[in-house]
């Protein structure tokens, strides 16, 4: 089977719909963070449910369901907090909020007789830690995870595949490796092939409306488009 991987999708519609026209693929994973900082909150959180097979919970999307702080990094966090508050709790509803409130933290699944672990940040803290090198070789080295064929995480924005374990897919809303071009990941359960794959998408059309959203905060939306282009 061809199972897509993707993180960090982030109300980012445009590049949602780029991520699910363009691949063919039999199951699909999410690694969280349905929301915030984009412009639409609400379609990308129906389309992520209907059409994702295994989803768990980012720290965004716990912030948003919970009304607690999503403890991302400092650079980023004032943005987070701007655009939850103006844009996410705006125009999501309470059976929205309730249906991010109940993601699960992280599941275990089998797919052609391979076994998944799946968490949004690390198996160390699944909504919070940071997978970097480090971190990653001590999930690689974790005694209950040996059983796992592949270890998930998203969370970093940056992608990764450590010692043919630990997958992540990078973000397919918001890069942070320095490319505009967002990405995911696809798996041939059958091969074993990962294969990591950049898209482009209309980042104008997603920019126009996030700077309709947040008119009463100009210099924001500037830092916040930074990271689109």
């Amino acid at each position: 089977m061809n199972v897509l991987i993707f993180s960090d999708i982030h109300s980012n519609l445009e590049a949602l719909n780029a991520v699910l026209s363009r691949e063919k693929f039999d199951k699909a994973v999410f690694l969280g963070d349905i929301v915030d900082y984009g412009p639409n909150p609400g379609e990308v959180l129906d389309i992520v449910l209907r059409e994702t097979d295994y989803i768990v919970q980012g720290n965004h999307d716990y912030a948003a369901g919970t009304g607690e702080d999503c403890n991302c990094a400092p650079a980023m966090h004032d943005l987070s907090v701007l655009t939850r508050n103006e844009i996410t709790l705006k125009l999501l509803g309470k059976n929205d909020l309730t249906k991010l409130r109940d993601l699960e933290r992280k599941l275990e699944f089998e797919i052609d007789g391979r076994k998944f672990f799946i968490v949004h940040a690390s198996p160390n803290d699944p909504l919070f830690g940071y997978m970097f090198s480090t971190e990653a070789e001590m999930v690689w080295k974790k005694p209950e995870l040996k059983q796992f064929d592949y270890v998930m995480v998203g969370h970093t924005h940056f992608p990764m595949f450590y010692r043919g374990k630990i997958i992540n897919p990078g973000s397919s809303g918001q890069p942070r490796d320095g490319k505009w071009r967002p990405m995911y990941a696809i798996l041939d359960t059958e091969s074993g092939d990962l294969t990591f794959k950049r898209f482009s998408y209309d980042k104008e059309k997603m920019l126009s409306k996030l700077e309709f959203q947040l008119i009463r905060f100009p210099e924001k939306y500037k830092c916040l488009r930074a990271l689109y282009i």
